[in-house]
This record gives structure tokens, sequence and C-alpha cells, in this order.
């Protein structure tokens, strides 16, 4: 008897609590969201670009659409590398009629009247991620083109005929004054159509999304302090949400497991109908919030059901049939426009770097080329003095006694430490040419010049650090005269060395030279030099990179010849051949012989040449007698 009256007692004041009146409030929240493209391929693409296919009168206006167009919310544009590609094949738009409009102003008191010619355009429009078609469409559409407006009716008439005139013209000659006629106007605003119809479909944009939560504030209710610990964590959640990162469901799972708990423990019945309310609410809220669409629609039903106050559960079902859910995610977070954000940043600050490059580059230049310079200045320094020492003491020198024939046949060693200018005037042969050609040489131990004729002007001048080179053929003053790279100016300043530049031996190397064995070479028993210089790779492997061969007759200490064979990255990429004839003797160097007549033979990525090159002239210390020389290089005005 004890436990039925216990059991009605506790039916009873279970009842009366479920009838207590509940008092609540709302909260709002706003937090940021993305509206999403219907394609989710495009989730983490961020750049786009255009490709035109136009009818060749209208390849004058593509420069120009690839200007105006595709601005599609939520991407950058690329100029060719976009990874969202809009293809867009333009016929010729074809002439329909002429049109004349009437509008009355009121302020004029008058009807004012224009002319249009209308246009048919068509435009086929593709959109492509990875190849994957995402949207093809034809726009077919009649444009319109003002000829003429004015008060007048009879004013258009002139202007209306000579249009037509022209259309009929253009039609029968195929020859089309694309904007004369306005085809260019028609043609931008069917594409403009095609932009807003693409930025409707693929556009990505940020927003901001209010939410509603209904929180119990009847402290006297058996339910008041979970819900406020609810309320108190969503609020907190709510805050942290940002556009990269959404609700975090871990914090509010055994929360919503206690809401969820609720409506079994109050069912539908006019007494639960608030408390009901509450919970149906803030699930399908957070729910949505957590991409969860199926519980999210199922909450929102069942608001709907127990709705009685406002449209609130209608209002979620639409939000979440709006979505776009993706593995039942809805896609509201995402690292996108923090990463376009950067992007933009990063064209942005390529794009101040170009418009800052005449300064700041210049002037980053200016200082790579002061230490550079003075890197070349020290270099010819260095060469000169160690080429004097290495005069002063041929004894200690490697393989000396070969040395000594060698300089004493050019002349001797203090002969050749008064070399201070040279220069001579050579005919070239070049093989398969009958065109004559000729080359001047000037050289002092700082500066070069060799003019030559074929027959047009060519230039390579030395003037200390520098190095320019001009062509005749060229056209233009930027592109005649050009600045030598550090790669041609290595080979052209060799020819300060003046034993070098008169006989192609180079001092500098001697001692890196490798004496092998005896060889017959043109039908004389040569000494043979070499020294294969090497370098290493950026796999720090010991690479070719120079490989010089030295000939000398064992007679009369003659250089029979020179090769030189040069290595790209461990390739062949040069090989240059000397052979030398017709030795001379030099008064000014003690009758020392020097070359007349040389054979060339050179390989390169331009093929085999082969030349013959025959010094009609040779002079050491000479009176300057080239005044570009003399003007521009020897007394340093060249720029």
């Amino acid at each position: 008897m004890k436990k039925t009256l216990l059991l009605i007692a506790l039916l009873v004041i279970g009842s009366i609590q479920a009838q207590e009146k509940i008092s609540s409030k709302k909260k709002k929240f706003y937090i940021p969201v993305i509206s999403y493209s219907e394609f989710p391929v495009l989730d983490n693409v961020l750049t786009q670009t255009t490709f035109y296919q136009m009818d060749k009168q209208l390849i004058q206006e593509e420069p120009i659409l690839k200007k105006k167009y595709f601005n599609i919310e939520g991407f950058i544009k690329d100029p060719a590398n976009g990874k969202l590609k809009i293809y867009l094949t333009i016929e010729l738009p074809q002439y329909k009629a002429t049109k004349i409009d009437s509008v009355f102003d009121k302020k004029k008191n008058g009807w004012k009247f224009q002319a249009f010619s209308n246009y048919s355009v068509k435009i086929k429009m593709e959109a492509k991620c990875a190849d994957k078609l995402l949207l093809s469409e034809d726009f077919n559409t009649v444009e319109s083109y003002l000829i003429a407006g004015g008060y007048q009716k009879d004013n258009l008439k002139a202007a209306v005929d000579m249009n037509n005139k022209k259309i009929a013209e253009a039609e029968k000659d195929g020859n089309y004054t694309v904007a004369e006629l306005g085809l260019d106007t028609v043609i931008y605003s069917s594409v403009q159509a095609i932009q807003n119809y693409l930025n409707y479909k693929l556009k990505y944009t940020t927003d901001e999304s209010k939410i509603k939560f209904e929180f119990v504030t009847s402290k006297g209710h058996s339910e008041y302090s979970q819900m406020l610990a609810f309320e108190n964590e969503i609020t907190a959640q709510m805050e942290k949400v940002t556009l990269e990162k959404g609700l975090d469901e871990k914090p509010l799972l055994p929360h919503l497991q206690y809401l969820e708990s609720l409506l079994v423990k109050y069912p539908p019945s006019p007494a639960n109908e608030n408390i009901r309310f509450i919970v149906t609410n803030n699930l399908a809220e957070t729910y949505f919030l957590l991409e969860n669409k199926e519980k999210a629609l199922m909450y929102a039903n069942l608001l709907i059901e127990n709705d009685k106050q406002d449209s609130r559960g209608s209002s979620i079902v639409k939000k979440v049939n709006k979505g776009y859910f993706v593995d039942k995610k809805i896609r509201s977070h995402t690292t996108r426009f923090a990463d376009l954000k950067k992007l933009g940043l990063k064209i942005e600050e390529e794009k101040e770097e170009k418009r800052l490059a005449f300064f700041e580059k210049i002037e980053q230049q200016d200082a790579e080329w002061e230490s550079e310079k003075a890197r070349r200045e020290a270099y010819l320094e260095k060469t000169k003095i160690q080429q004097f020492n290495l005069l002063d003491s041929i004894p200690y020198q490697s393989n000396a006694n070969l040395l000594a024939k060698v300089v004493d046949n050019l002349g001797g060693s203090q002969a050749l430490k008064k070399v201070e200018k040279a220069h001579y005037f050579s005919k070239l042969s070049i093989e398969g040419n009958n065109v004559p050609q000729t080359e001047e040489k000037w050289a002092t131990t700082s500066n070069y010049l060799l003019k030559k004729k074929m027959p047009e002007t060519y230039y390579e001048i030395v003037n200390g650090a520098e190095a320019w080179s001009h062509d005749d053929r060229e056209s233009g003053l930027n592109a005649k005269w050009a600045k030598s790279t550090t790669y041609d100016y290595n080979n052209l300043s060799k020819n300060v060395d003046l034993i070098n530049f008169l006989t192609d031996l180079r001092l500098d190397l001697w001692n890196n030279f490798e004496v092998l064995e005896d060889e017959m070479y043109e039908g004389r028993l040569c000494y043979h030099l070499n020294y294969f210089e090497k370098t290493l790779s950026t796999g720090n492997r010991t690479i070719p990179k120079t490989d010089y061969h030295v000939f000398i007759d064992k007679e009369n200490y003659n250089i029979v010849s020179t090769e030189k064979t040069e290595f790209d990255n461990g390739n062949k990429s040069f090989f240059e051949r000397r052979l030398y004839g017709d030795y001379r003797p030099v008064a000014t160097l003690n009758s020392g012989k020097i070359p007349y007549k040389i054979n060339y033979e050179i390989e390169d990525f331009n093929g085999e040449t082969i030349y013959q090159e025959v010094r009609e002239k040779v002079e050491i210390n000479p009176v300057f007698g080239n005044r570009i020389f003399m003007k521009e290089v020897y007394f340093g005005g060249f720029k």
C-alpha cells in the first residue's frame, strides 16, 4: 500500500513539474560562413584562366576580353595556368535589323528617339577543372548597339543609312571594322551576361549568418542547471567559429546527448510544448552548424511539429536544403579564403616588386655590379702580376726548360713584359662563303676592341671591368648595344693578356699543364701539353669543365695548335681548334715570331664552322689609329 501511494505521489510531482511554466530567453550569434559553388571539385581551386577561340575578324578583341573578363568571385585571375579553365568560342555577330525606340522626355516635353543595330551573338562556353567538364552552355542572344540618339526622328535617318551601308559593304567584302559597326560592344554585353551566370554558378563568397538559440531562465526548473551548462558551452564554442574552423563537436557531445534525452523525458503534449520547442530548436541549430544533415533535418521537422511561436523550424530546413552537402558535410568551413588572401598578397607583392623594379632592382644591380666590377678588376690585375712574376722566374716554373724555349721564340721575357698594346688587321675566309670579311683588333693590358666587317659592322669591347657587343643587324639602340654576360666577359677579357692575344698561349695556366707523350701533329713531332679543368656539380660530383690541349713543335718551339673543349653540366658544349702556320718575326719583339695564318675549327650550338684568318698587319705598341678605340675604350669614355 505504501509503495502504491509513493508511486502516485511521484507521478503527481512529475506532472506538476512538467506543467511548470518555463521562462526563456533568445540569444543571437553571428558567425562567418561561406556561400559555396555547387561544384565541390572547385573547393580547393583558387586560380582561373579564360581561353578564347575567336573568329579571325575579332582577333583584336581577344586582349581586351582577357583583361576585362572573367572575374569570378572567390578566384584570382591567372593569365595562363589557372586551375578553373573557362573556354569561350565566339562567332562573328550577325546583323539582324535596325530598330528605333522612343521615350517621352517630360523635361523637354518631347519624344526622344534612339536607333539600334541588333546583332545575333553566338558564344559557346565550357568550364572545366582538371579536364572535368563542369558546365557547357550555348549563349545565343540578340544584342543591341546604339547608332544614334536625338529628339527628332528625321535626324536619325542619315546615321542609320550610313550604318546600314557600312554593314552591307562589310558583308560583301568580308572585312569588318569591328569597333565602327559596334561588334565589340555587343560581344562585351553578351560576355558580361556569361560572367554574371558563371558568378551565380561558380562563385565563392563570405557572409555572416545569424543563429538563434533559446535558453531556459526558470531557475526553479529541474533542468535549469544542465541547460545553463549547455548555454555556457555553446556560447564559448560559437565565439571560436571562424571561416577556417567550424563548431567543435567534442565538448558539445555530452550536452547534445542530454538534450536528446529530454525529448524522451518530455513526450509531446501541450504541457511540454515550451521545453520541447527549446530543445528541438537548439538541437536543430547545433546539428546544422556541425554539418550533420540528417539530424539537423530530423530535429528541424520536430521543431515544425511543435512550433507554435514562429517559423524557425522551416527556416532551418530551408538552410539545410539550400546548403551543398558533400559526404554529409555542408562545406561551411575551409582555408580557401585564407589561402586566397595569401595568394593575392603574393601576386600583389610581385606586382609591387615590378612597380619598384626601376628603383630597388636597379640599386641591387648597382650594388652587385660594384662587387662584380671589383672582382673583375682584381682578376685583371692579379693576372698581370702573375704573368710578370712567371716571366721573371722561368727557371722555377713547371716544365721550365720548355717554357724558356717557347718564351725565347716569342722574343724573350723582357720583350714580352714591355708589350703594352697590340693591334692587328686580318682577312677572314669562311668555308662556303665568298663574301669578303675583315677583322681589326686592338688590345691593351686593360682594354680590348674587335671591329668586324661581314659585311655588317660588329663590335666587341672590353673596357676594364665592362664588356659590350654591338651589331648593326639588330634594330633599335638598346638591341644594338648589349652588355655582355659574365661568361662572355670571361672569354673576351682573356684578350687583355697581350701574350694570349697575340699567340693564344695561356701563361696563366702554364703551371697547370701536364706534359704528355710526344705526338705527331700535322706532320711534325710535338710536345703535347694538357690541362683538364674540373668542377663540382650541384650533386657534389666532380664533372669536367674545360679541357685544354697545346701542341708545340719540338724543332723550333712554335705553337702548332691549341684545342679547347668546354662542358656544360658534364656534357660537351663547345669545341675550338686553332692551327697556327706562317710565323713571321716582329722587330719590336727582338724578331720574336708571331703566327700570321690561323685555321679555325669551331663546333657549338650553331653547328660546325671552319674558317681561316690571315693577319695582314701585326703591330706591337703602335700609335693608336682607331678612333673608336682611342676615344671610347682606351680613354674609358664608352658607356
